[in-house]
């Protein structure tokens, strides 16, 4: 739509979260974040309806972010109820391993479970999840349409997916 006004709202940073051309790395149109302060910038998908499985991909590319070793950011929260984060994607800057991505997930006793961490270069790529709540419920990642973690066997019955938070 040239704006993100398909999302349900949008933490928009003082013009620093904003849709153009320029910015697409698939059709027409892209999100682009300005990362140049502490200011928390994101757009929030309330249609999710006490899911029990989701499935989320979008693309994203670290667009040579200048970033410390050891910093990190999470670019995409799952969220139960208002405001309980059960699945997120974090994502960080190592001096040995430059940026990488690994996923997390919360357990019905509030324990999160991370996979490894998985280098991505300085490029656009492809995420995606595959979040299931049950008894023996999971989380899948790929990377670019390859699987690279799946958790299993995480007892997070008790959540279900009311909305989704990206950036």
């Amino acid at each position: 739509s040239g704006n993100l006004s398909a999302w349900s709202s949008a933490a928009i940073g003082g013009g620093d979260l904003s849709v153009s051309t320029a910015a697409a790395l698939a059709g027409t149109r892209g999100m682009q974040a300005a990362i140049n302060d502490n200011t928390t910038i994101y757009v929030t998908d309330d249609t999710p309806a006490a899911e029990s499985h989701y499935r989320a991909r979008f693309y994203f590319d670290p667009n040579s972010i200048s970033m410390s070793s050891g910093d990190n950011h999470f670019i995409f929260y799952a969220i139960s109820g208002t405001s309980k984060v059960v699945t997120r994607i974090q994502f960080r800057f190592t001096n040995s391993g430059g940026y990488q991505v690994r996923v997390q997930i919360l357990n019905n006793s509030s324990a999160w479970t991370n996979s490894a961490w998985f280098g991505l270069s300085d490029a656009p790529h492809a995420l995606e999840i595959n979040w299931l709540a049950a008894t023996n419920g999971g989380i899948t990642l790929w990377i670019d349409g390859t699987q690279r973690a799946a958790l299993t066997g995480i007892a997070n019955s008790n959540y279900r997916v009311d909305r989704v938070r990206l950036g």
